[in-house]
């Protein structure tokens, strides 16, 4: 009896740390400031803003919510996190519809986040990827978030 007790505690304390484990990766990918910094291979160094005011992307936990910027135009969205850690789904972006010379950058970039179907969080970068490719990303950004 003493014996399935104590299984039973291990399995119930690996199931939490497991699924802390998981949250944690989580709280990584929100409340973030993404700076966009590579679209399919290709480095992205161009705003029509500024230097500091580049390319993003955040998602706001409790809400499921996407914001951010591309090289033109702002957007927004919602985005699910899979039951599975690293698996995130992003929904299309609704954009508003400013012109600007990296207008083709920016479409590139609005139709890579829906193809999204996971996420890996190395040390300050995030990468999304879809599902033809889980070892080279299709998108690439840096942690930007700012700290008082």
């Amino acid at each position: 009896m003493r014996y399935l007790f104590t299984l039973a505690y291990c399995i119930a304390l690996l199931t939490f740390v497991s699924s802390c484990k998981d949250k944690t990766a989580d709280s990584q990918l929100l409340n973030t400031h993404w700076k966009l910094v590579e679209i399919e291979g290709s480095s992205i160094s161009t705003s029509s803003y500024s230097d500091t005011y580049r390319s993003y992307i955040e998602f706001t936990g409790g809400i499921n919510r996407t914001t951010g910027l591309g090289p033109c135009n702002s957007f927004s969205g919602s985005f699910a996190l899979g039951a599975e850690p690293g698996l995130l789904t992003i929904s299309p972006q609704g954009a508003t519809k400013i012109s600007c010379p990296a207008l083709n950058i920016e479409t590139q970039y609005l139709e890579a986040l829906p193809r999204t179907t996971s996420y890996q969080i190395v040390g300050k970068e995030l990468r999304l990827f879809d599902a033809s490719n889980t070892t080279k990303p299709m998108l690439i950004f840096e942690d930007h978030t700012l700290t008082e």
